[in-house]
């Protein structure tokens, strides 16, 4: 049963924004911005653009089905769905005119942009398949109308990374969940279970607590498994002292949470604490030292110098944080590749997880979501880093 929501001002606003940067954005984002940064002077504006990806649908819509595409012009708003959303749609997305497709929707778009008027029409160059371009400029074609399709980047997805006071809510509620469903099933873990066993309990946790469905498959990697940060969970069983890396996360009303701890079932060994100690000053460095009008690759330095200070360097090969929101990754990016040289916006909500992996041993890492701030980061997770589980019976 989906849930009907009612307009809410968030709607109105998101709609207006996009407009705004319709009439302003470059047909394609250029390497300069490769965050999807607003066009520069003499930009040729579009005149509509068609919302194909279902996270930047429910963004501008509130529209919550599995089906359906927005095409969005200065005067207009539509949302083209078929017979099973047609009544959802209306009274989700109060802001939109519900255009029912018939049957494929490729002509319905055509049809649409010929009322319309529309000459250059954006797509979601990163979602939209070949296929689907193809099927488009064919509809075009036959409907006789003269209309250019224009790749767009980062089109929403610029306009999602800032988070309004309810989205923040709604995270905070999702990793609260999460956070609690940790520490619940990891007082109870002893040797002897196995991976498998406890990414379930994991997930079972989360959804007692109220979670709508997992984020994204749960990592629990123990002993050298550990050294792969997206090890899947296996049979093998756990043993006493070695470290054990749990990545896990819930959706909540569409949003998603990120969190990871690394534990060990008993002492561990003279290495772990050098490693976790380390992996810790990371990221308590980065968290205190994150704030809006940094990059992404000096937020990432924060933590990365940490680790190369201690003689990590080569065992930490992934970014230091990646933007948390309707996609469990999304913009901005805490990470030393191109795709950090965007500016951390005020209310940009990413995660922190520093971690270090050596090859036969294991890994270590550790993760928070924060909101950033413009002088500070707040920390949303709260689960404790308190490694050592009691071992005993």
């Amino acid at each position: 049963m989906n849930r009907i929501a009612r307009r809410t001002p968030s709607t109105v606003e998101r709609l207006a924004g996009l407009r705004r940067r319709l009439a302003q954005t470059r047909p394609a984002e250029t390497p300069a911005s490769p965050q999807g940064g607003a066009a520069g002077a003499g930009a040729t504006p579009v005149d509509a653009v068609l919302v194909t990806n279902g996270d930047n649908r429910r963004y501008l819509s509130g529209f919550t089905g599995s089906a359906g595409m927005l095409l969005i012009a200065d005067g207009a708003a539509r949302l083209l769905t078929d017979f099973r959303y047609v009544e959802q749609a209306a009274g989700q997305a109060p802001e939109y005119e519900v255009v029912k497709i018939e049957a494929l929707p490729w002509p319905a778009v055509a049809a649409q942009a010929m009322e319309l008027g529309i000459r250059r029409l954006g797509v979601e160059a990163e979602d939209l398949t070949l296929d689907g371009h193809g099927r488009l400029q064919e509809a075009l074609q036959a409907a006789g109308a003269g209309v250019e399709l224009v790749p767009l980047r980062g089109f929403v997805e610029h306009l999602r990374q800032c988070k309004d006071g309810s989205e923040v809510e709604v995270i905070r509620r999702a990793v609260e969940i999460a956070d609690r469903a940790f520490e619940s099933v990891a007082a109870t873990l002893r040797p002897g279970v196995s991976e498998r066993e406890v990414a379930w309990r994991l997930e079972v946790a989360m959804r007692q607590r109220g979670a709508d469905e997992l984020s994204f498959p749960i990592i629990v990697a123990a002993g050298s498994n550990g050294a792969m940060p997206h090890h899947r969970p296996s049979d093998r069983p756990i043993n006493a002292g070695e470290p054990i890396v749990i990545d896990m996360g819930c959706r909540l009303d569409g949003y998603c949470s990120d969190m990871t701890r690394t534990i060990t079932l008993g002492q561990p060994d003279g290495r772990f604490w050098e490693v976790y100690r380390t992996v810790l000053r990371a990221q308590q460095t980065c968290e205190d030292g994150l704030k809006a009008g940094l990059t992404g690759n000096a937020g990432d330095r924060l933590a990365r110098d940490v680790i190369a200070e201690a003689g990590f360097k080569d065992n930490f090969g992934h970014g230091t944080g990646h933007g948390v929101g309707l996609a469990v990754h999304e913009n901005p990016r805490l990470t030393f590749s191109p795709a950090g040289e965007g500016v951390l916006p005020v209310g940009a909500v990413v995660t922190v997880e520093p971690g270090i992996y050596l090859p036969g041993w294991g890994g270590v890492r550790i993760e928070d979501m924060v909101v950033v701030g413009e002088s500070r980061c707040q920390v949303l997770t709260t689960a404790h880093k308190h490694p050592l589980v009691a071992a005993g019976g």
